[in-house]
Order: C-alpha cells, then sequence, then structure tokens
C-alpha cells in the first residue's frame, strides 16, 4: 500500500508537506501542489478519507442547495455544478445537492445557495459558512455584476447607431432583476436617450407578445434580463418582417445555451460561471479557515452574435 511518505520522496517534499497539500493547499504554493498531486496520481495514493475528517473535525462535505423555480431558469446550475465539483475536489471535498429550504447540518461542512430570494435571507444565517450566488446583503455572496452587463449590452446598442433602445426586464423584485434594469437606466440617462423600459415574467412567450404589441420600428434596439427574453423578442420582430441586425438588434443576458440555439444566433452579456464557481469556493475555504471574507462581483463578457452588428 502507498504511504503518505512514498508520496513525499516521490515529490521529493515532506511528509508535512504533503499533509498540508491534502488538508490545506492554500498555505502551500501552486508549483509544489502540482508536483504532490503528481506524484500521488503517479503512485496512486488514496488518502484515509475517514481519519482525515476524524483528524480535522470536518465532514470534507458541501451541500449545495438550488432554490430557484427550474420552469423559469436556464438550466445554468449544471454548468454551475461542474464547475463547483472541480473546485471542490481540488481542496479534497464532495458535493452533495439538496433542493429544499431545510438547510440540515447533518454531516456538511458549509452551504454553497443558489436562487436565495429574500424570504431565504433570515433561514441563511448558520453556524457553519455560507456563500451564495446572487448579491444579497448580509450574506457571503458572489455574482455577476449585473449592472455592468446591461450598461455593456446598452452601450454597445447606441454606439452601431441604434436610435432608441428599449429594455424587457424581470417583474420580480430581486437584487439581480433591479440591478439589471439600474444598468440599462443609467446608460440611458448618460446618453440622453428616453427611456422604455417593461417588467415581464421570465418566460418567451410573454415577451413575444410585448413586442408583437408595440411593433417597433427599424433602428430599435433591444436589451434583455434573460436569454430566454430575449428569445421571444427574436421570434416577434421576425413574425413582424424585421431584418437582423440592419433593423433591429437585441442583446440577452445570461449566455449559458439559448443564445446558442436562436436563429440568428444571439448577443449575450456571459455570466463567467467557471469564475464565480471558482470564488465562491475560494471564500468558502477561507471561512472554513477561519478568515474574514467579502462579496465579490465577477465582470461579464458581451458575446456577439447575429442579432446585432
Amino acid at each position: 500500500m502507498v504511504s503518505l511518505n512514498d508520496v513525499a520522496k516521490t515529490a521529493h517534499v515532506s511528509k508535512m508537506t504533503v499533509s498540508r497539500v491534502l488538508n490545506h493547499p492554500e498555505l502551500v504554493s501552486l508549483e509544489i501542489q502540482e508536483d504532490v498531486q503528481q506524484a500521488i496520481l503517479e503512485l496512486g495514493y488514496v488518502q484515509n478519507r475517514a481519519g482525515r475528517a476524524l483528524a480535522n473535525k470536518r465532514h470534507y462535505n458541501i451541500a449545495f442547495v438550488l432554490l430557484d423555480d427550474i420552469a423559469e431558469i436556464e438550466p445554468y446550475y449544471a454548468h454551475l455544478l461542474i464547475h463547483l465539483t472541480d473546485a471542490l475536489r481540488h481542496h479534497g471535498y464532495t458535493l452533495e445537492v439538496r433542493h429544499d429550504r431545510e438547510f440540515d447540518l447533518t454531516n456538511v461542512d458549509a452551504f454553497l445557495v443558489s436562487g436565495a430570494r429574500r424570504s431565504d435571507i433570515e433561514a441563511l444565517h448558520l453556524p457553519v459558512p455560507v456563500v451564495i450566488y446572487g448579491m444579497e446583503p448580509g450574506l457571503i455572496s458572489v455574482d455577476s455584476d449585473n449592472a455592468v452587463g446591461t450598461a455593456m449590452a446598452t452601450e454597445y446598442l447606441i454606439n452601431h447607431g441604434f436610435e432608441h433602445v428599449m429594455y424587457l426586464g424581470l417583474a420580480i423584485n430581486e437584487p439581480f432583476a433591479l440591478n439589471r434594469e439600474t444598468g440599462y437606466r443609467q446608460t440611458m440617462l448618460k446618453y440622453g436617450l428616453p427611456i422604455e423600459a417593461y417588467e415581464l415574467p421570465n418566460n418567451e412567450c410573454a415577451a413575444t407578445e410585448l413586442i408583437t404589441l408595440i411593433n417597433p420600428a427599424p433602428g430599435t434596439g433591444i436589451v434583455t434580463a434573460t436569454d430566454r427574453l430575449a428569445l421571444g423578442a427574436i421570434r416577434a420582430s421576425q413574425a413582424l418582417g424585421l431584418s437582423f441586425p440592419n433593423e433591429i438588434g437585441i442583446i440577452g443576458f445570461d449566455g449559458i445555451y439559448i443564445h446558442k440555439l436562436s436563429s440568428p444566433t444571439l448577443t449575450t452579456i456571459q455570466q463567467p460561471l467557471g469564475v464565480i464557481a471558482n470564488t465562491m469556493v475560494k471564500l468558502l475555504m477561507a471561512q472554513l479557515n477561519g478568515e474574514t471574507v467579502a462579496s465579490e462581483l465577477i465582470t461579464p463578457t458581451l458575446v456577439i452574435g447575429n442579432s446585432t452588428p
């Protein structure tokens, strides 16, 4: 059986260093981590997880709680889960998926949460570390900079000659939705342009019905709070005989997969889920190690499709 000493000899480090790589990798340089992990791979070393858990008084299990309504969101969480699992594995943790609001502390060291709403805030003040995907005051959070994203989209349409830019937002009183609308409004004010904003449920049909009713004139740009709303706006625009991208331009928000399915392909503000997941795990590990951390915003990316110039 391969021992810790065998790994240490192969990696040309001390036994204590190997232990730190396995139990507290944040205390070891990336170069040494790579050397030790390579030795572990070559030798086929398997750590005694039960002993490790007993020694460190941890379960090495993190609960991911999905609180979103699946019917109203893009399945971003599948991508997020993959990134979270990879990041946690690097620290020797496994991920357990839940979808209830019980927040049972049995056999878990901490929680990662997606889809939390204001009504969940009180329940999320737990005696173990919690990091949420989304920005909520009073909780350690990681989120895309939503206001920056919609500001980026609005400015892009203005700079490409669209004389009239409207916004299709979400009819929910949550920080991410409010911040996305704020980015649009601030940019329109910056350029001295009239604001035209609507609030809708997050489904394509609602957007299709609204744009059909408005019947936008050529030269109109549309910024939407989600790719689903953008998809509905595209369908309505096509039915009205508007051509892309000369007569109308549409930009979505999320960039998980819907932007690739639309025809024309959708320009969107893409959330960097890999960076978000790694940042969530970084903040969680720091809390588990007794460090004080602060919430972080991650800048999204504008991905150009054929729905805009």
